[in-house]
């Protein structure tokens, strides 16, 4: 049994410290709203510690004694948290989306013989990892496309939508320019761009769109990388209109006098709308899909989820298939399958024999499925 320190109780942090206390491990849920950690430990027995984590001695303070640390909090606070674990020289996984490049913590993590996978969730996370095995395994891999969302079951107008991890992070896959490569030429293009409708079996018609989601996967040696977001129809259009008007900017403008952000304004004014009620059940859909030639043949290598709401648990899908590749992960840090110091993104998992196999099947055991075909 192992003692893990888990930062930030939201609904991924607490689904992160629910499984791994059914792992058998001491599990510490951290952070520093008392009303978020009173709401995780009604629902799970679980060992909770107030602390504000904005703060890095606080972060010290928790994670000084622990085997292994998780990081489930908002992007923004991600990189300053991940540099304080690894000083400590803490094993460490991260499902944060950072702005930044965590890879500027590559030298720390080596000096200081820390091992940390970062983007350890579904997309970017399963994703990477499942993108790295077709990147290994297709010789030459010449496609991945990756298409991913997360969406409540029931649609209500006008939005179609709730909001799953941190309102800054949904915003800003609204605004940050999308980078692919395409024919082997780095390319960016605009968010919320060149929409296209897919038909997903067993959730119906969604809406794709151009994110910026593939971050460290740029940098294999594939000549087509994409990622999109799939949201139900009519949402891009309405995002679009609030990005026009200028909802989603970030500088301050005057209002009667005052300074005010607007993008800050639209959350606070969206999210009580884009939360999900108690038990309200969601959807989470990914496809990874790789071409490419095995032992000389054309081939294409497609993976599906389709994740919902577990009402046994009450843990919500993205909850769920952000929180688990992270949990599994970890079980293979604790248990010396992966070793190796330094800032790792998923796909490196995936040049290690078996990994890939490990993660879908942990997954399955948990009740999220990944449905594999080779055409």
């Amino acid at each position: 049994m192992a003692e893990v320190v888990v930062l930030g109780a939201g609904m991924v942090g607490a689904a992160i410290a629910m499984d791994l206390a059914r792992m058998g491990h001491d599990v510490t849920l951290c952070d520093r709203s008392e009303a978020t950690l009173a709401a995780a430990t009604a629902r799970w027995k679980l060992k909770t510690m107030q602390a504000d984590l904005s703060v890095v001695t606080a972060i010290v303070k928790v994670a000084k004694g622990a085997d292994l640390v998780m990081g489930a909090l908002p992007s923004v606070l991600g990189l300053q948290a991940a540099r304080a674990i690894l000083e400590l020289g803490k094993r460490y996984v991260d499902i944060s989306f950072l702005a930044e490049d965590p890879r500027v913590l590559d030298a720390l993590a080596k000096d200081k013989g820390a091992i940390a996978i970062y983007d350890c969730g579904v997309a970017p996370g399963l994703s990477n990892l499942l993108a790295g095995h077709a990147a290994r395994h297709l010789d030459p891999c010449d496609r991945i496309e990756i298409l991913v969302g997360g969406l409540p079951v029931t649609r209500h107008w006008p939005f179609d939508y709730k909001a799953p991890f941190a309102p800054s992070d949904v915003l800003e896959e609204y605004v940050r320019p999308a980078r692919f490569v395409v024919d082997g030429t780095p390319v960016v293009r605009e968010a919320l761009s060149e929409p296209e409708l897919i038909d997903f079996p067993g959730v119906g018609t969604l809406e794709a769109f151009n994110t910026d989601g593939l971050r460290s996967l740029l940098d294999l040696p594939v000549p087509n990388l994409r990622e999109r977001t799939m949201r139900y129809p009519g949402h891009i259009e309405l995002m679009r209109v609030f990005r026009a008007v200028g909802l989603l900017d970030t500088e301050p403008i005057v209002v009667a006098g005052g300074a005010v952000v607007p993008r800050e304004v639209l959350a606070r004014l969206l999210f009580p709308m884009w939360g999900f009620a108690d038990g309200e059940a969601d959807v989470t859909v990914m496809r990874v899909e790789a071409e490419g030639r095995r032992q000389g043949r054309a081939v294409r290598w497609t993976w599906d989820l389709v994740d919902r709401y577990d009402p046994e648990t009450g843990l919500r899908s993205m909850s769920r298939t952000t929180a688990f590749p992270a949990t599994i992960v970890a079980g293979l840090l604790l248990d010396g399958k992966f070793a190796r110091p330094g800032m790792h993104p998923p796909e490196v998992l995936a040049q290690q024999d078996g990994v890939v196999d490990l993660v879908l099947a942990g997954l399955a055991a948990r009740g999220v499925r990944v449905a594999f075909r080779e055409e």
